[in-house]
């Protein structure tokens, strides 16, 4: 039950990769992933969760990573959207998530805004 939400079949995560896919080692030794317990229980439990940390620490890949395989591991409806400044950061973004995880690819869409005064 979705609390009587209408929920699109899409929006529920495919199985996690066995061992954290081709790259589980590697994820597994990121700072970001001796939180990953506490980030799926911020995240959760809150409606707005900020998350700081160093350049290179996971953030950006795993975090959406770790929401992903709870929404598996719970059969909950999930839709991640991860925002990048630029056009070539959010592709990079979506290719490393696309192989960590051992699939084809992830999904990428772009939004320009145009602003003049």
């Amino acid at each position: 039950d979705h609390g009587g939400h209408y929920v699109r079949s899409s929006l529920f995560a495919p199985p996690a990769p066995p061992n954290g896919g081709p790259h589980g080692k590697v994820r597994r030794s990121l700072p970001v992933y001796q939180y990953r317990t506490k980030l799926i229980d911020a995240f959760v439990n809150n409606p707005v969760t900020i998350v700081e940390g160093e350049t290179g620490s996971g953030k950006t890949t795993q975090v959406a990573q770790y929401l992903l395989e709870h929404a598996s591991e719970t059969n909950a409806p999930v839709n991640i959207i991860c925002t990048q400044p630029r056009r070539i950061s959010a592709i990079g973004v979506a290719e490393r998530v696309a192989s960590e995880r051992g699939e084809p690819r992830v999904g990428v869409g772009i939004t320009l805004e145009v602003e003049s005064s």
